[in-house]
């Protein structure tokens, strides 16, 4: 077999997949993506190709490769292909293969004999999700939550921080993030603000790392409100569904009328006051067709963004799979427009919702697990969308411990129990999805996903452009 004297193998080089939290975020308790551990490597004659290494092809000389569920996903030539699937005696003895080995064995697309499979890793941090205020002025048609004028006190929110801090210590978490959310939040910032310096100031006498997150839906978003958050140095994601219609359709005031331009607006102010926003996408068959649009305007401002489908309120609402063909006709539409402006940073947790394709996970998201839900009364529950039915209250001296035990709620079930999951190559990429979404659909939690179509027609088309992105970041500056 005859071998190139060079070889190309190209990857994301951050070690930390989450380090950056563009397209690793939502307004859900989203899995906290990890990369495989960094162990050195067995001796390279050890080394073999994993037994579902598989590849899909981005151009008459180059590959993405990837193990669905254990790999990191790579980018690579000919010669490097032949070079990992030779039998060792066949590979050249020199210190370059010897580097292209070691960096597969890391990629996890070559195993040692006997090497167990790279189980994905459990969260590092804790999140909470404190519910400020039922006030709002949209009336989203997929909101769960019944408006209302209250608020959370500070009272209230300072309880709610100290269980947080009593579970995280408890659980052995170093970091905690808090997602300020509502209704919406900013028309509470004040109280926001103050909660957050309380956070800080408790977080650091307990030695834990602490962030924070605001949601809105971007419409009242004024200066003076984003400099106080730009103070506060937390994070903010913004919901926006589309440029016009499309958004609007599915965000109205609460009189009916029109939010995607004050949105827009608001998303704009707090690019000028240097903040650096996530936008959240929810996906509806009605909304989809206005995505590459949108997609397009984001990417021109230079946004983040992360694509989550409708989640059913009720289970009598309408299923996202009712318009399958549309969905995917409309993502593959929207896929193409980021092919035509490859990123720096990766989208392989961003373009499909609950799914991650860059690092396993065994649970669809937090919930259950490794994140609480407050509410402005001091109740806490397990998901914000069954917010109304609470497990116990901020009094309890490990309210985690009493989220873990619940067998009555919502149940996020790891993925290996879920039945037409267990033995799916792709299960931890994306974990089954959503358990709200699949109990409402089937009246079952151990069960896949009734997106898993949607899952399975996409992955290939995700990885492709990661495999176009990373050919366009790593390619050669053109000669003078």
């Amino acid at each position: 077999m005859q071998f190139a004297s060079e070889f190309s193998l190209l990857f994301d080089h951050g070690d930390d997949l989450d380090s950056s939290e563009a397209g690793t975020d939502c307004d859900c308790a989203c899995p906290v993506a990890l990369p495989p551990p960094a162990t050195p490597p067995p001796p390279a004659a050890l080394l073999y190709p994993h037994p579902d290494l598989r590849r899909l092809p981005l151009s008459d000389r180059a590959w993405v490769a990837f193990v669905p569920s254990f790999s990191r996903v790579a980018v690579l030539d000919q010669a490097t292909w032949d070079l990992l699937c030779a039998p060792p005696p066949a590979r050249p003895p020199n210190a370059r293969v010897g580097d292209i080995l070691a960096t597969a064995h890391h990629l996890g697309l070559l195993i040692a004999p006997g090497e167990p499979p790279r189980a994905p890793l459990p969260p590092d941090r804790l999140v909470a999700w404190l519910h400020v205020t039922n006030a709002c002025n949209l009336r989203c048609t997929y909101c769960y939550l019944h408006k209302s004028g209250e608020s959370m006190s500070l009272a209230t929110g300072r309880a709610a921080i100290d269980a947080t801090f009593r579970s995280a210590l408890a659980a052995g978490y170093r970091r905690v993030e808090f997602k300020y959310a509502g209704g919406e939040a900013p028309l509470h910032l004040e109280r926001v603000a103050e909660l957050h310096r309380y956070a800080a100031s408790q977080g650091a006498e307990h030695g834990l790392e602490v962030r924070g997150r605001i949601l809105s839906n971007g419409t009242t978003l004024t200066p003076q409100r984003l400099a106080l958050i730009a103070e506060l140095g937390i994070g903010l994601m913004v919901s926006l569904d589309g440029l016009g219609a499309e958004h609007d359709a599915q965000r109205p005031t609460t009189r009916g009328g029109a939010s995607a331009l004050a949105a827009l607006n608001g998303l704009r102010r707090a690019l000028a006051c240097d903040l650096q926003p996530t936008v959240s996408i929810t996906v509806t068959p009605q909304s989809v067709t206005g995505l590459p649009a949108l997609l397009g305007e984001l990417l021109d401002m230079g946004v983040y963004f992360t694509l989550n489908f409708a989640r059913p309120v009720t289970a009598a609402a309408p299923a996202i799979t009712a318009a399958e063909e549309r969905i995917i006709e409309g993502l593959r539409a929207a896929y193409a427009v980021i092919a035509g402006r490859p990123l720096r940073y990766s989208l392989l947790g961003a373009l499909l919702d609950r799914a991650h394709l860059g690092a396993g996970h065994r649970h669809a998201c937090g919930v259950g697990e490794h994140y609480l839900v407050f509410d402005h009364r001091g109740n806490v529950a397990k998901c914000q969308m069954f917010i109304n039915e609470p497990v116990t209250t901020v009094a309890a001296a490990d309210p985690l411990a009493l989220i873990r035990a619940d067998r009555i709620g919502v149940q996020n079930l790891a993925v290996e129990v879920k039945e037409g999951c267990r033995d799916c190559e792709w299960r931890y990429w994306c974990a089954g999805g959503c358990a709200v979404t699949t109990y409402r659909a089937t009246g079952r939690y151990d069960v896949r996903s009734p997106n898993c179509r949607l899952y399975q027609a996409l992955y290939p088309d995700v990885l492709r452009l990661e495999g176009l992105r990373l050919l366009t970041l790593h390619a050669p500056e053109p000669r003078a």
